[in-house]
């Protein structure tokens, strides 16, 4: 016998009575779907065709539904998603493809609550992301600055401190540190001289003579410097890399009005200020132990006092006397 069904308006078959009441069992048919066979005249209620099987379909208790696995692992990895971010769009995509299967089933299929919970908490944790991420888009400039001014504060306090050192060592040596000096502190240590025109040697002298016991105060930041070690034993002392700033070496030990003798930060290789390190901002340490902040020109990288480039050898400030910069190692 071939039977056919109705079901969701839809027409279906021809099935065995076999198949038909397997249907009605897992509880895909319901007595209420219409069904035709051979020898009737017009669709009949399922429910009233019993003749036509060994046993009634109705009686046979219906199939009860089992969970959705997919809304089960959809719940479990969108609460995940708070501990692990990554298993949030996997939620959202079991969670769908969960209730799709769930409406299909025709009730054979239950957890459409999970794997609505499990959507839910998906979306949530991309929200909660991308509400990080703004945050933090907006917080970081700031963050940036700070710590730029927190590396200038620490520059500028550095500066202050070897300031003073080279006012004790022109008042012990008679000059700023330079090559002839070098060799004064070298008799009076019974120490090697201290060789090389480079910050980091003229400022190696203030260590060797005794004056300061530590390089810490010679760090600046920069792209090149890093954290002095603490050794200052020998050519050990201000160490490349250990010195942010750069050195005047001619500054005449009797000058009346104050001059700039060290300044920071410079560019690898080059005799340009760095805009980066100190937000736009240079360091000049001067020789009444002032420490004064100019601004960079951003197209020349040049620091400007009135106006001027202050290592221009026409600035007023050099008196004529045209300044030798030596750079730190």
């Amino acid at each position: 016998m071939e039977i056919f069904i109705i079901q969701n308006n839809e027409k279906a078959g021809p099935f065995s009575p076999q198949e038909i009441q397997a249907g009605i069992a897992s509880g895909k048919y319901q007595g209420s779907d219409l069904i035709w066979y051979q020898g009737i005249e017009s669709w009949i209620p399922l429910s009233s065709a019993s003749s036509i099987f060994s046993v009634n379909p109705m009686n046979q208790p219906a199939a009860q539904p089992v969970s959705c696995g997919l809304a089960t692992a959809s719940l479990v990895l969108g609460i995940s998603g708070f501990i692990f971010i990554f298993t949030a769009v996997p939620a959202i995509v079991c969670g769908h493809i969960a209730r799709s299967k769930i409406k299909k089933s025709q009730g054979q299929l239950e957890g459409s609550g999970m794997a609505l919970a499990g959507i839910i908490t998906g979306y949530a944790v991309l929200a909660l992301c991308v509400l990080i991420a703004s945050l933090a888009a907006l917080a970081a400039p700031m963050i940036m600055k700070q710590q730029k001014r927190a590396h200038q504060s620490e520059a500028i306090s550095n500066a202050k401190c070897f300031g003073l050192a080279l006012f004790e060592f022109n008042n012990d040596y008679g000059s700023y540190p330079n090559a002839e000096t070098a060799k004064l502190v070298a008799n009076e240590t019974s120490t090697p001289v201290i060789n090389g025109d480079s910050a980091n040697a003229r400022f190696r002298q203030l260590i060797t003579s005794g004056i300061v016991y530590n390089e810490e105060i010679f760090y600046a930041k920069s792209v090149i410097t890093q954290k002095p070690d603490g050794n200052i034993s020998g050519d050990n002392a201000i160490a490349p890399g250990e010195c942010g700033f750069a050195y005047i070496d001619n500054i005449p030990s009797d000058i009346k009005d104050s001059r700039p003798i060290a300044m920071a930060p410079f560019t690898y290789g080059s005799g340009e200020f760095d805009r980066d390190v100190y937000d736009n901002k240079a360091i000049i340490l001067w020789t009444d132990n002032s420490v004064t902040t100019l601004s960079i020109d951003p197209a020349s990288g040049k620091a400007l006092l009135n106006g001027q480039d202050i290592l221009d050898p026409a600035h007023p400030i050099w008196a004529g006397t045209p300044p030798n910069l030596l750079m730190p190692e």
